[in-house]
């Protein structure tokens, strides 16, 4: 699934491409309509062919693009990739790829296509661009990359609630963009078991949490810097991380214990049990 860094490398690349190219004309797969939830394909149609690209911004794990209609006038799409969607470049002699639930053709001669397999991803047009009226947007945390992360405001998050401190990471409103992915490995990182609740944590560990949670999402945006975001899960795709999904290998810390997966809050949580056992009669 999709966290922070992909869809910086996705802002990034659409501002590349596509920042101040005008969409010629728009077409959709009419077998997506629910992407375009609660709108619908002809009206996100209508609405941005003609528009010029201003502007791609992010924030957590929501793309931000602003736009100016055939007025002038300013006219926002709201785009979040769901579990593997993602936005392409192609030429306008290639062939069309699998899965392409969107396209964009540019006034240069390339299209943007947005690739969604399983149809959890979201298109939205937003009148105005106003960004901040979406409640998806405005419910949104401190962006650990935009805003950096405030070692006390995360521990007053963690000391007011009773929620292990893994399911708290994964609260968008805590820090926007943190995931499964990076909560397991940040935690693996600072030797914090993803079982203790979040407010047993010690001003120390919440220290070591923050600068870790900072360097492994820095890490994965390194990663995925490219023309193309790829997912872990993706078939054939490497995994280059520490813990996650890595369940039964020896741990590459301890080289002793295997590493462990559980499930909180209905995700996949990945630790061992040995370097990350350090206050385990605080573990909720």
């Amino acid at each position: 699934m999709p966290e922070l860094p992909e869809v910086e490398i996705a802002a990034r690349n659409l501002r590349r491409w596509a920042e101040g190219r005008r969409i010629a004309r728009v077409a959709s797969d009419p077998r997506a309509a629910r992407i375009f939830r609660p709108g619908d394909r002809g009206g996100f149609a209508r609405a941005l062919a003609g528009s010029r690209i201003v502007k791609v911004d992010r924030r957590g794990k929501h793309l931000l693009v602003t736009l100016e209609d055939r007025r002038g006038l300013p006219l926002g799409l709201w785009s979040h990739l769901g579990m593997t969607g993602k936005w392409v470049l192609r030429e306008a002699s290639d062939a069309e790829p699998l899965h392409a639930r969107v396209r964009l053709d540019l006034d240069d001669g390339r299209a943007l296509l947005y690739l969604d397999p399983r149809l959890f991803g979201r298109q939205r047009v937003v009148p105005g661009a106003d960004f901040a009226s979406l409640p998806e947007v405005a419910a949104l945390g401190p962006d650990p990359v935009h805003d950096g992360i405030d070692p006390g405001r995360l521990a007053g998050r963690l000391r007011a609630t009773r929620r292990a401190v893994k399911v708290v990471l994964l609260d968008q409103a805590v820090l926007a963009g943190v995931g499964n992915i990076h909560a397991s490995e940040s935690l693996f990182a600072a030797r914090i078991d993803p079982r203790r609740r979040g407010a047993g944590l010690s001003t120390a560990e919440v220290r070591a949490l923050a600068r870790a949670i900072g360097a492994s999402l820095r890490r994965g945006i390194e990663m995925q810097d490219g023309p193309e975001i790829a997912y872990v899960e993706e078939p054939g795709a490497p995994n280059p991380f520490r813990v996650y999904a890595r369940d039964g290998e020896r741990c590459p810390r301890c080289r002793e214990a295997e590493i462990r997966r559980i499930v909180q809050a209905q995700r996949s949580t990945f630790f061992c049990p040995r370097c990350q056992a350090g206050g385990a009669a605080r573990r909720a």
